[in-house]
């Protein structure tokens, strides 16, 4: 915050009607390459006349780099009103020069034109913009890229000059424009980048942008060197970038792949209030503490997985229809209530579908889309499997519980843990809806260093190779990898309210190491950190030996998608 107040301080002369504090501008921009290290930002008067410009201002920062100021536009009202009447609109523009990669970044709230002439009046006539295909370098340094709208040109056909194609129907426009004598007018995509959930979009006129809209002119800046460094990165395979695309299946019927993980929208986790109530048989739990659990990892057939909690179960199938995935109750429903509405919890979930994980990086979405990666994932290397020494430990059991079972894999790996690593908490929070079953957390610097632990009993008293005990840790380390999220935001308020509640029902504490208030000191600190998450899976009944093939596509691909959204490690241990 202080940085970003010495920022909007060191600006002057800015208009008397408006505050540098309260410009918010859309994440957009067109960048123009210098011909030298100089620009004079006032020259932007000439090109639009102080008459229209507010306060006929320039307001530049101290260091010049950053200058802002706003445009006056009238025009015709458009509803055959008397000329006398006109419509009268401002248009913020934001301009960034960095020195450093001789670029002049301009943003114009009205997101038309080049700006070419502003360019060429504050830096010189032989400025250029940056257009065409070096545009789409945007797109790179993105993981789990989708796209999700692309426009097509035609240079063959007359009658059907432009076209735009959405939705699944992206790859086809992207693979027709190489075969057709077609090229993408712009591409808009969504994916990962350091772990945060994104949009990026490039066109070849030069814009560039993102649906996000920056909460300071310091945070437009920033976004513009991140961008720029991907625009004038040389090495940047455009081919590599397209053929790395995820793109949308619309479905009419299940594809291949065992369902390893189902999760609820996203949303649910981030609403104020109370919230959705689940019912079943006289007791209610909230949505967001009533787990999924797959129930089949069968790879053909309907999709069947439970919705638990401490009190109940409903088996729930889900096969494709007439109207997409649709879910229906093996035997007795729930209900749902919120507010003073009340559904059965078939209608509520056919409203509110899970997201699906299948082995193999694929992904159902709640609109009944297959997301899946265009190429084989590459196996887990054998060698990456972390043989421990589990004397002493009951392989088929899981779980510690409110007494501490020393002879338990998830007390044997707390100890474990704690031996080869310091921890400012590390939390049991193995139960229903659980972010992982043991939470660690360290503040290193200013990292704030996440371990989530996802431990599985083995099928059998001997470790071996049997691929069905792996497909429901993979499970849960994919669920688990949504926490990265917003900063760790939600999941350092769930560990506050799981805690609180452990300790409510069972009079023991839930902290490993640590304390409560030690959690809240975290949680003061977390929005200064930058996170850096640990994914551990803990398995003793999966035998490195025995370890097939198949053993390690599952672990590539549960590895694929959790680097993907945390950026993070992923360690296996396992059995000799």
């Amino acid at each position: 915050m202080e940085e970003i107040s010495d920022f909007e301080a060191s600006f002057t002369d800015a208009p008397e009607e408006v505050s540098v504090a309260v410009l918010e501008p859309k994440m957009s921009a067109i960048a123009h390459r210098a011909p030298g290290h100089t620009w004079a930002p006032e020259r932007a008067l000439e090109v639009y006349g102080e008459g229209r410009v507010l306060d006929s201002t320039i307001a530049v920062n101290t260091t010049s780099t950053v200058a802002w100021f706003v445009v006056e536009n009238r025009s015709e009202v458009r509803w055959g009103a008397p000329q006398a009447l006109e419509q009268v609109t401002y248009e913020l523009i934001v301009m960034y020069f960095s020195r450093a990669r001789g670029l002049l970044y301009i943003h114009g709230s009205n997101n038309t034109g080049d700006y070419r002439e502003l360019a060429q009046a504050v830096l010189g006539v032989a400025s250029r913009p940056v257009t065409g295909m070096p545009t789409f370098r945007v797109l790179g340094h993105m993981e789990r890229l989708i796209p999700t709208n692309v426009g097509l040109l035609d240079s063959r056909d007359h009658f059907n000059r432009f076209s735009m194609h959405v939705g699944s129907d992206v790859y086809e426009a992207l693979t027709t424009a190489d075969r057709q004598g077609k090229s993408q007018t712009h591409i808009a995509a969504s994916g990962f980048r350091n772990g945060e959930k994104t949009t990026i979009s490039a066109a070849l006129s030069g814009r560039f942008w993102s649906m996000q809209t920056a909460p300071n002119l310091k945070a437009w800046t920033d976004w513009c060197d991140e961008q720029g460094a991907k625009l004038t990165d040389t090495s940047i395979d455009l081919a590599s970038v397209m053929e790395g695309f995820i793109f949308p299946e619309d479905l009419t019927e299940r594809p291949e792949g065992v369902l390893i993980a189902a999760e609820w929208p996203w949303p649910l986790f981030t609403g104020n209030g109370p919230g959705h109530q689940i019912s079943h048989a006289g007791t209610a739990y909230p949505a967001v503490d009533v787990a999924l659990e797959v129930a089949d990892h069968s790879p053909i057939g309907s999709f069947r997985i439970r919705l638990t909690t401490p009190a109940w179960q409903i088996a729930y199938s889900a096969d494709f229809t007439d109207t997409g995935l649709t879910y229906s109750p093996d035997e007795l429903d729930g209900r749902v209530r919120s507010g003073i509405h009340e559904y059965s919890l078939e209608e509520w979930i056919n409203r509110n579908k899970p997201t699906l994980f299948l082995a193999g990086d694929k992904m159902i979405t709640a609109e009944g889309r297959l997301l899946a990666p265009r190429k084989d994932l590459a196996p887990f290397d054998r060698r990456r499997l972390t043989i421990l020494n589990w004397a002493g430990v009951d392989i088929q059991k899981e779980s510690q519980t409110a007494t501490r079972e020393p002879d338990s894999i998830q007390a044997y790996i707390s100890a474990h843990l704690q031996q080869s690593q310091e921890f400012n908490i590390l939390i049991d929070d193995d139960r229903a809806r659980e972010a992982a079953d043991l939470v660690g957390m360290k503040i290193d610097g200013d990292e704030l260093v996440v371990t989530l632990v996802h431990c599985k009993y083995s099928s059998e008293p001997t470790p071996g190779g049997r691929v069905a005990d792996l497909y429901e840790l993979c499970g849960q380390a994919v669920r688990g990898a949504k926490w990265r999220q917003d900063h760790l935001g939600p999941l350092l308020n769930h560990l506050d309210r799981r805690a609180r509640s452990f300790r409510a029902r069972t009079g023991v504490s839930p902290f490993e190491a640590g304390s409560i208030e030690e959690l809240y000191r975290i949680r003061e600190l977390a929005p200064q950190l930058r996170p850096r998450v640990h994914t551990v899976l803990a398995q003793p009944g999966l035998s490195a030996s025995a370890c097939t093939e198949e053993h390690l596509r599952l672990l590539a691909g549960a590895e694929t998608y959790v680097h993907a959204l945390t950026r993070g490690t992923f360690t296996v241990y396992c059995s000799a």
